[in-house]
């Protein structure tokens, strides 16, 4: 018979009673972890900041969520602040929001998707995401330390530089900011090529629209609700057959309202257009400035092929700053009432 080796005994003892104190303590953190992770994905009630769209506070009494860290906030009043319309589809699960051509739809929480846009419903409120619906609308967000601001891309220091600016600085921050539509854009045909080719036109005094050339479609972009807004489009080609030719007129086409598949109101001009025409192949492009008179005829006055050394200084003024010597803004103090 063995003896028992008491010394031998309290070490298994021992040994089995602090097993037992770790797989317990184990147990309880994973349980405390499992409570922690459901309550980061449950909807939390949140006062964390204001928020302003368009300079307006959200008029809203429901609570703000915080949901997987994001701000969520009552679908009703945010569609309402920037002028969406929307609708909730409760046998779909889904939500739309429109304010542009292309609808936005939000979906309900996706293990397989986790970058869709999604909502919540809590109570008698959806709720969508603040952030991801905002820029998806193609608005900016600023944050500080009580707010929380939604506003359009022309907002600030450039809604300044494009409202009261001079022509030159309001023509070029304006062309660089993306377009939105609130119809369907007309599909542009580009040649496989590599031709350069680029056309822009401002009416003579103006920045707040203008006219540009993609492809054969002509669209007609004017500043509203602080966006650059396409309110026109129409073809004005085909510009490519089977060979390119330098024949191709789309100023022609459209001054003379012969542009096809025409979208939105044909804008009438009563003043000349500014242009600024690029084409060409890599480092052989040439662009061509000028005027088109109200009777439709074209006065060019510069290109950059010119030797800079032989031009007037009108032109080398014209070619540096798409602007005519003799022009003077006349479309800012309007814009601003």
């Amino acid at each position: 018979m063995m003896k028992l080796n008491r010394a031998g005994f309290q070490r298994l003892f021992v040994a089995l009673f602090m097993l037992s104190l770790l797989l317990a303590t184990m147990h309880q953190g994973v349980a405390e972890a499992a409570e922690q992770g459901a309550t980061a994905t449950a909807p939390q009630s949140t006062q964390l900041t204001d928020i302003v769209i368009n300079g307006q506070p959200l008029n809203t009494k429901a609570k703000l969520l915080l949901i997987d860290g994001k701000l969520m906030v009552p679908l009703k009043p945010f569609a309402e602040a920037v002028g969406a319309t929307y609708h909730w589809d409760a046998k779909k699960k889904q939500v739309t929001l429109q304010k542009w051509a292309e609808p936005l739809v939000l979906k309900e929480r996706s293990r397989k998707n986790q970058q869709q846009l999604t909502f919540e419903v809590s109570g008698k409120e959806v709720y969508i995401p603040l952030r991801d619906v905002s820029l998806e609308l193609g608005y900016t967000l600023e944050k500080t330390t009580t707010q929380i601001q939604v506003q359009p891309p022309i907002h600030g220091k450039i809604k300044e530089q494009i409202y009261e600016g001079d022509l030159v600085a309001a023509r070029e921050a304006l062309v660089r900011i993306e377009r939105r539509s609130v119809h369907s854009y007309i599909e542009a045909h580009t040649p496989n090529t590599e031709l350069l080719s680029s056309v822009y036109l401002f009416p003579q005094g103006e920045a707040l629209r203008y006219f540009t050339v993609n492809g054969d479609v002509l669209s007609l972009i004017e500043v509203k609700d602080g966006f650059p807004l396409v309110t026109y489009q129409g073809y004005v080609g085909p510009p490519f057959d089977k060979e390119f030719t330098m024949d191709y007129d789309p100023l022609g086409l459209f001054l003379n309202n012969k542009a096809k598949n025409q979208w939105g109101t044909y804008p009438k001009l009563n003043k000349p257009l500014i242009y600024e025409f690029t084409t060409g192949w890599g480092d052989s492009s040439s662009t061509f400035y000028g005027r088109v008179t109200v009777d439709h005829k074209d006065e060019l006055l510069g290109t950059t092929g010119d030797p800079l050394t032989g031009l007037p200084a009108d032109t080398k003024q014209i070619m540096k700053t798409f602007k005519l010597p003799w022009e003077s803004r006349t479309d800012s103090q309007q814009a601003m009432e």
